[in-house]
């Protein structure tokens, strides 16, 4: 069934929230910063001390003393787990700033409680205090979640989480002076006073994060329905990283009471227990404040969050394992600095995927769930420390710690391989059901647009949508001459995305793109040395049956997932490949007799033309056309990607269908208009080029090339009609690579699919550049021009790879066999001008 579409509200981009001081934010971070710092003192001070400060209040035995300890260490966090959620949820509501104001005079009440105790209970209560009317590390982490800009939200998370280290650091060493000179109840009083005096500051001084535009009338009511149904345990993989940060929690938290016994067994002098559990409880948290800056701008580097989580709990996991070993006190120092290095990934990287995932309005209550996993392993750790001590020695009860972070490892491990298909992935449908355009009008052209599309069992294989393009003014067609032709390519290095963004506003505001009245298809055409091509560009909805023919590079698909975000916009157009029945070719023929729209001539000769298509009967043939075609994508693997990655962020973030289920598309009948293959040589900087010869040498025949570029490559061309073959070039000479041995290539090549042993690209990258030089994808260089490749060996050292033109048929058998070749293996051609037509998402 069809229904009217309502205009969806549009997701905030990165330029349009307001932006803060920057006296604003650092006087953020300086109150996020202390008021952490003094929470986490106020809770740690006590925790490497604990069964040394209830044997002064009068327990007996290691028995008690050890379930004492393990339930007061433990209360905190078990409040935490039930109140976190809640206050998240409120926080959403009222503000995360009144959070952590709460926060912070809930902990001036549980530290005068905590002082006044003279007995285990009135401690425990006090901690039971300190953790359901406390957690300002929370509700600061949600306010760093929520403030960070996406791609520096990871240091936000480790700058915030240095602040629970340094408490953690302090509150030990000053717990551990004070119990002996008696003076702790005194600290506990002025911890109370800091607190107090922060939480006013917090109350005059923070400033709210922005939540993002507001929501027209027509749209609120289906917002706020959908965000009642989102939840926390939507992100993926969400039950495997709630257990695995129960058991990386679990054998963390659980070693703290543990260890204290552990340090008696080792120690030389009993009395020297306390003061050196002190020292070795410092040391750890010393190396987490460290931690905590070097993961956060890890994970901003790698955004790559679950896999820094497995690789830390990994290491927790092997330094406990080696903690059970009597080797005394000062040899556990530098394990103990593993740990603390360690443990500073594990709560920012799991805030960081779930705030990744959160809505905007959301992200306290999705913090909170995923601290709420945190806080049952650091419950349950202490807990059932106590009782294994009991039954069992205690370097088994270390043992046992250690094997439960080894859990958590494993578990965010199973999540991690989720987590790096994210961005590889580009034909596998989302987890959403699939959304098919309804029929094309006859009426009007504007109708299609305004409805929403239908959803049905048997998707059409293309499903398009009209869009209305932003064009160069006249006076303006002939920057497309010019390599800054659009917003993306206006600006290069780390500012690019958020600077694309800023630029294609100011372009819109200026004049210099104007926008078209109607929802329409554009006919392309492009003559010149280059080629010559004509077809249609059209919004094409990302769940279309488009074959892809290439990996993707993670990292490529991520910078330009930050552009789209940034401009609300598509990238250039996906150039796709079909074979039609002319409908289409008819169609374009009659809109190119007219007049075009747009028209420029290129410094290189190739001329670009653009047509406008309106009438609903042209829109229609066209429509139903490519509905049933088999498409291929011939260029933007990771336009394409970058596109349905971002669908589905929003889509998670309870967005629902909107114009960024579509991408900007070029479709050319390879009947009418073949498409060109060319090679995409390799260039290695790094490789010794005299030490790969040998290297090839050993299971390739190598013959020296005498003269020029254009003799290279035509002699390449000869010897690949026979088999794999390779020019490879270097600062001494060019060498050809030819008869590989047969035994050699068919074991490296036997995990690979059929139709890729025969092509050389293949052959390649598997059996030569992996398997003999050990060349790593990140310092592989690609280039389409020979001449430019055999001059930066030249210029730079290194080696550079040639390949010939590929082959029709084996790019065919492999398109055919749905198997995908390695990225930038070949490149069609001629490809669509970027800066024609544009598309954004706010259309209307």
């Amino acid at each position: 069934m069809t229904r009217t579409l309502q205009r969806e509200p549009r997701p905030p981009a990165a330029s349009q929230h307001r932006r803060r001081r920057p006296d604003a934010h650092s006087r953020n971070l300086l109150l996020l910063w202390a008021g952490q710092f003094v929470n986490t003192a106020g809770l740690m001070m006590l925790v490497p001390i604990m069964p040394f400060y209830l044997e002064d209040m009068g327990t007996r035995g290691t028995t008690e003393t050890q379930t004492w300890a393990g339930v007061a260490i433990a209360a905190p966090a078990l409040a935490l787990t039930v109140a976190t959620p809640l206050w998240g949820r409120l926080g959403d509501r009222v503000g995360r700033k009144w959070m952590v104001v709460r926060a912070l005079f809930g902990l001036v009440a549980a530290m005068v409680v905590m002082a006044a105790a003279t007995t285990p209970v009135l401690l425990v209560v006090g901690r039971l205090l300190q953790g359901s009317l406390g957690g300002v590390v929370e509700a600061a982490a949600a306010f760093a979640g929520s403030a960070g800009a996406d791609k520096k939200r990871g240091s936000s998370l480790g700058k915030s989480f240095s602040a629970t280290a340094a408490g953690a650091l302090a509150g030990p060493i000053a717990g551990g002076l004070f119990v002996g000179a008696g003076g702790l109840r005194q600290l506990m009083l002025v911890i109370a006073a800091a607190a107090a005096v922060i939480a006013v500051a917090c109350a005059i001084g923070l400033e709210e994060p922005e939540r993002g535009r507001p929501r027209n009338k027509a749209s609120d009511t289906r917002h706020r329905t959908r965000e009642r149904r989102s939840s926390a345990l939507h992100v993926p993989s969400a039950l495997v990283l709630a257990l695995a940060a129960i058991g990386a929690y679990f054998g963390s938290y659980g070693l703290i009471p543990v260890f204290a016994e552990q340090v008696k067994d080792v120690v030389a002098e009993p009395d020297t227990a306390s003061l050196w559990a002190g020292v070795l409880h410092s040391v750890m948290w010393g190396a987490t404040l460290v931690g905590s800056f070097w993961w956060g701008k890890h994970n901003d580097r790698t955004n790559r969050p679950l896999r820094t989580f497995a690789i830390a709990a990994a290491g927790i996991s092997a330094s406990i394992a080696v903690l059970s070993l009597p080797l005394g006190p000062i040899a556990y120092i530098p394990l103990r600095l593993v740990q603390g290095f360690c443990f500073a990934a594990l709560a920012q990287s799991l805030f960081l995927h779930f705030s990744h995932h959160a809505p905007d309005d959301h992200k306290s209550s999705y913090v909170g769930t995923a601290n709420s996993f945190l806080l049952i392993g650091q419950s349950a750790g202490p807990l059932l420390a106590g009782s294994l001590v009991a039954v069992m020695p205690v370097s088994s009860a270390v043992l046992t710690m250690a094997a439960a972070s080894g859990l958590g490892c494993l578990l965010a491990l199973v999540a991690t391989r989720r987590e790096k298909r994210t961005l590889e992935s580009s034909d596998e449908a989302d987890e959403d059901e699939t959304i098919v355009l309804p029929t094309i009008s006859t009426s009007d052209a504007h109708a299609k647009v305004s409805s929403t599309p239908a959803r049905t069992r048997e998707p059409a294989r293309v499903q398009l949508q009209p869009f209305r393009g932003w064009l160069l003014a006249p006076h303006r067609l002939q920057d497309l001459g010019s390599r800054y032709a659009t917003p993306w390519d206006h600006y290069a290095g780390s500012c690019a995305p958020a600077e694309a963004g800023n630029a294609l506003r100011a372009w819109q505001r200026s004049g210099t793109l104007v926008q078209d009245r109607q929802h329409a298809f554009y006919v392309y055409e492009q003559t010149g040395p280059r080629g010559s091509q004509r077809g249609v560009i059209a919004g094409v909805h990302l769940d279309s049956h488009l074959l892809p023919h290439q990996e993707v590079s993670p990292d490529r698909a991520n910078n330009l997932l930050d552009t789209v975000r940034a401009g609300q916009m598509n990238l250039d157009p996906v150039l796709l490949g079909y074979t039609g029945n002319s409908r289409v070719t008819t169609q374009l023929n009659a809109a190119a007799r007219q007049s075009p729209v747009s028209e420029t001539l290129t410094a290189e000769g190739q001329r670009h033309r653009l047509w406008r298509i309106t009438e609903s009967e042209a829109l229609n043939d066209i429509a139903r056309e490519l509905a049933t075609a088999s498409t291929f994508i011939a260029d933007g693997h990771h336009r394409h990607v970058a596109a349905r990655q971002y669908r589905r962020e929003l889509h998670s973030a309870a967005y629902g269908p909107g114009p960024w289920d579509y991408l900007t598309g070029y479709f050319v009948d390879l009947e009418q208009n073949p498409l060109h293959l060319a090679p995409i040589h390799r260039v290695l900087p790094g490789v010794d080029a005299h030490a790969a010869l040998n290297q090839a040498a050993t299971r390739y025949r190598i013959l020296p090339l005498g003269g020029e570029l254009a003799g290279w490559l035509r002699t390449l061309k000869q010897y690949t009609l026979h088999g794999p073959a390779f020019v490879i070039v270097s600062p001494q000479g060019a060498f050809l690579l030819s008869a590989p041995d047969r035994a050699f290539l068919a074991c490296e090549l036997q995990h690979l699919p059929e139709p890729l042993h025969t092509m050389d690209v293949a052959v390649l990258h598997t059996g030569l550049i992996q398997a003999l030089w050990r060349v790593r994808e990140g310092h592989i260089h690609y280039e389409a021009n020979a001449a430019t490749a055999v001059q930066q060996v030249r210029q730079r050292g290194g080696l550079a790879v040639l390949l010939a033109p590929p082959r029709q048929e084996e790019v065919k058998r492999a398109l055919a066999a749905g198997v995908r070749i390695p990225r930038k293996a070949l490149a069609f051609g001629p490809k669509p001008h970027p800066g024609l037509v544009l598309r954004t998402f706010d259309e209307d």
